[in-house]
């Protein structure tokens, strides 16, 4: 019994130098570079010295949206070009949220032993949280009611496919949110699969004279990852 524990701690220790080596690598090819931290106490030039490499800390006040519509959304404007609404649109943006990742996993218990939770799979769950500001002609409003209007039609209210015939997205598009610092952006992701969900309801009332009218939209999505730092700049 023993023999087998000390092979099995052994393949653990294999697994677990494996992955180590897999997940530097990887994060190498994305310009992060892991160290081990010296031991001994830690001190404040330390801890100036950690923010000094990263340029400070991140701020949630500095962050930037960049909206793509679907190609079938443009298709279906035509001759009318719809990048400047969608320029516009993005940087009314007032509050967001950067989607979460979930490792799934089950459970594995061998008698009385402590059990072992083991991935297997992967989830991006929940919905992207959103602001906007709004002008007052509402043109953020009407620019997603039309993206809502290409998943599903107002007016003969038929669903439409997640693909055309020429294997376009008719209402799945793409969401890039952004970390800026002092030298611009400093990281970010590229959200795929993104459509409005759900377009909040807007309160109305004589008390809130100075108060800005804000558009809640919920965004649905597919997936995300992290744009390489070489990258960033590329729209």
């Amino acid at each position: 019994m023993a023999y087998q524990d000390r092979i099995m701690r052994l393949a653990a220790e294999k697994v677990k130098n494996a992955v180590y080596r897999k997940a530097t690598n990887k994060l190498s090819s994305l310009g992060i570079n892991i160290t081990k931290r010296p031991t001994g106490p830690r001190s404040i030039d330390q801890f100036k010295s950690l923010l000094s490499k990263g340029n400070g800390m991140a701020r949630v006040a500095r962050y930037e949206v960049v909206l793509t519509p679907p190609a079938g959304m443009t298709a279906e404007m035509g001759s009318i070009n719809i990048s400047g609404a969608t320029r516009d649109t993005s940087l009314m943006c007032d509050t967001i949220t950067m989607p979460g990742h979930d490792i799934q996993t089950q459970t594995r218990q061998f008698g009385s032993e402590p059990a072992s939770h083991l991935s297997t799979s992967h989830g991006f769950e929940g919905t992207i949280e959103s602001t906007f500001y709004m002008s007052e002609n509402m043109r953020e409003k009407s620019y997603f009611n039309l993206w809502q209007e290409m998943a599903v039609h107002q007016d003969t209210h038929k669903a439409r496919y997640y693909k055309n015939e020429d294997g376009q997205y008719n209402y799945a598009g793409k969401m890039k949110i952004f970390q800026l610092g002092g030298k611009g952006r400093t990281a970010g992701i590229e959200v795929e699969g993104v459509f409005p969900e759900k377009i909040g309801q807007i309160e109305y009332a004589y008390a809130t004279v100075d108060t800005l009218t804000l558009l809640p939209v919920s965004f649905q999505y597919r997936s995300w990852k992290t744009i390489h730092p070489n990258k960033l700049n590329e729209m």
